[in-house]
């Protein structure tokens, strides 16, 4: 009699994936570190200690504080970038389009706890040039991104002369709101009321340009028929 032999539940992961899971175990640990403590206690032995593993097998993934900082802080970005919840779509009113991107780059990114992470780490590591010249590559990246996706979802200033210097305002703005979260009530959760009219404030300003945008483009097609 044959006897069919059961498939296993489990497929040994290989030790690639093993390797990127204690990768990812050991960035998800020392974020935490950082946010609930500080970035002082943030030490390669600390985080053996925290993710119960020994201080030799952290080094195995990550030889110094400075290439540890790098990945987390990539880690950072690349969680808090998410394209594809940012966006509102194109063809929603322009008023409709500003405050959902508002909202959601205010809720998704810089009102995060990661937020401040990052910005504990920039602080922290000024004297490692290796760690500052990462740093500058991730802002690059970021910034083409936000660009590119900034103005897919608002064509209409696609084309305005100053559309840089917008962008970037609404970023900035944005940015110094979520650092003010240093100085906020350890038990405050939700925006406060003068956040919520500065937010309300930054998706009026892109909502007015775009208005002002898709106006000037109507009168120019309205002249040009009438030649």
């Amino acid at each position: 009699m044959n006897h069919r032999v059961s498939p296993k539940a489990g497929v040994r992961r290989t030790h690639a994936e093993r390797s990127a899971a204690t990768r990812q175990h050991l960035i998800a640990t020392a974020i935490d570190v950082i946010q609930n403590r500080s970035l002082e206690e943030m030490s390669i032995h600390e985080l053996a200690k925290s993710a119960g593993m020994t201080s030799g097998a952290v080094q195995h993934h990550f030889t110094s504080k400075a290439v540890l900082m790098m990945n987390v802080l990539s880690e950072l970005i690349e969680s808090s970038v998410l394209s594809g919840a940012l966006w509102p779509d194109s063809a929603l009113a322009s008023r409709e389009r500003a405050t959902r991107f508002v909202q959601a780059v205010w809720g998704l990114v810089y009102a995060q706890p990661r937020f401040i992470v990052a910005w504990n780490i920039y602080l922290g590591c000024r004297n490692q040039p290796e760690v500052l010249g990462h740093i500058a590559e991730l802002r690059q990246s970021v910034q083409a991104r936000m660009r590119d996706g900034f103005f897919t979802a608002f064509p209409e200033l696609a084309a305005d002369a100053n559309r840089d210097g917008l962008l970037g305002l609404v970023l900035s703005s944005l940015r110094g709101l979520g650092m003010l979260q240093l100085f906020a009530p350890a038990q405050q959760s939700t925006p406060d009321a003068a956040q919520q009219a500065q937010l309300a404030c930054l998706a009026d300003l892109i909502a007015t340009r775009c208005e002002a945008a898709a106006a000037s483009a109507a009168s120019a097609k309205a002249q040009a028929r009438r030649r």
